[in-house]
């Protein structure tokens, strides 16, 4: 323990010790790759982890390895009910309580905790593994810059907090859980409001765009459009340019976009399928997790191949174009080919209907989106503060809890 570890100030009857000192074993998951099965005994891994007070669903896992390969890999590592899981890679140290027992094997980027049952709660000490401050110390101590570890030796040397009294221990627990519950409920009606604002948004497009005296054409015959390219990554000077050069994920449904992450010369431009989109061209993304995704340049731009661009024309306004994509963006993904992500082309986005209106119309349209969108937003922003603010009451929760102010002394004498 370090000279600031030995000097705290802990509350009276409480104890500090080591990950180590409270535990019975901490290991690891198995470093081979099983083969895997549809169905048959659970293999669980990082993202399978559920924080706070849950147990795990089965149910719900898609990796499952045979009985003769669960003994096998289990010889050193057998997961049981009381015992602690904690991620080493990925998302450092997320911890999970096994609340039940059900055979499972892991693999070797998690971490298992066999406790002191007779010293420490389970309970307790998944939510004091959860709290900020081990957070922070846990990412402290996985070395690395892109690919970071938790070492089992590292888990080792995690400094603990607790009552001395198995029953105050308790007690904090049930408080966490009481207050958590609240403050879960409370989330969950603001998850509801955000979805009913999404249901909202569809409508007032709805609205808007659904009209049966007006006529269409297709875009491809009203628009020019066009896709970007990548220039040579080989290349290193293709990229000191001052040229912005936009990739599908910095679209994100903006208006009014005038920069990009990268940039490209000149030179890699000419030697490239890249083009450069005149201001108002609206974008929208053809490949991968931002397919649909909108945007509109307000100064000269290149793309990836990513992208479509639809030019502006004096006889239509961008902001009318960018709000009817909206309109359109599921039925654009809904056309979409490829594997596990949307894959559209150019071609569905040019046989998409364009509603043929003067200018004043669509700028009328425009304004009637804009003003309840503009109420939405507000709306919106209210409840994403709220969110914000109730994930930061839960981490104070826990830092009062595991400071001795949680529970009362009164509480803990009845």
């Amino acid at each position: 323990m370090t000279q600031q570890t030995q000097t705290k100030q802990l509350p009276r009857g409480w104890k500090e010790a080591t990950l180590k000192e409270l535990s019975i074993k901490i290991t690891d998951g198995t470093h081979q790759t099983p083969k895997y099965l549809s169905e048959g005994i659970p293999f669980i891994s990082t993202t399978n982890l559920i924080t706070g007070g849950k147990d795990f669903d089965f149910g719900k896992y898609k990796k499952f390895i045979s009985k003769e390969n669960y003994k096998e890999l289990t010889k050193s590592c057998i997961p049981e009910k009381g015992d602690i899981l904690i991620s080493k890679c990925g998302t450092i140290g997320r911890t999970q309580l096994v609340r039940i027992n059900y055979p499972f094997s892991i693999f070797v980027g998690l971490g298992l905790i066999k406790i002191k049952k007779e010293t420490i709660l389970g309970e307790y000490l998944e939510y004091f593994l959860t709290s900020p401050k081990v957070q922070k110390e846990l990412e402290r101590l996985a070395p690395g810059s892109t690919r970071r570890t938790l070492t089992i030796g590292a888990i080792n040397q995690v400094n603990i907090y607790y009552p001395e009294s198995k029953e105050e221990q308790q007690l904090i627990v049930s408080e966490i859980e009481t207050q958590f519950s609240r403050l879960d409920e409370a989330v969950k009606v603001l998850k509801l409001v955000k979805d009913k604002l999404k249901v909202y948004r569809k409508a007032v497009l709805k609205k808007a765009f659904e009209r049966d005296s007006w006529e269409y054409s297709k875009i491809g015959k009203i628009f020019k459009t066009s896709s970007g390219g990548t220039p040579s990554r080989a290349n290193k000077r293709y990229y000191t340019g001052n040229i912005p050069w936009l990739k599908s994920g910095e679209l994100m449904d903006k208006t009014n976009i005038e920069d990009s992450e990268e940039h490209i010369s000149k030179e890699a431009l000419e030697k490239s399928s890249a083009e450069i989109f005149p201001i108002d061209t609206t974008l929208i993304a053809m490949y991968g997790a931002t397919t649909g995704k909108i945007g509109i340049i307000k100064k000269e731009c290149s793309t990836n191949q990513a992208i479509c661009g639809i030019f502006p024309n004096q006889d239509s306004l961008s902001k009318f174009i960018f709000y009817f994509l909206l309109f359109k963006r599921e039925r654009i993904i809904n056309q979409s080919k490829g594997g596990a992500q949307p894959n559209i082309n150019q071609e569905i986005i040019k046989n998409l209907d364009f509603p043929l209106l003067s200018k004043i119309i669509q700028q009328s349209v425009v304004q009637e989106i804009e003003s309840k969108f503009s109420v939405i937003d507000k709306v919106e922003e209210v409840v994403n503060q709220s969110l914000i603010k109730a994930e930061a009451l839960r981490k104070s929760i826990l830092k009062s809890a595991f400071e001795g102010k949680l529970v009362k002394t009164e509480e803990m004498q009845k």
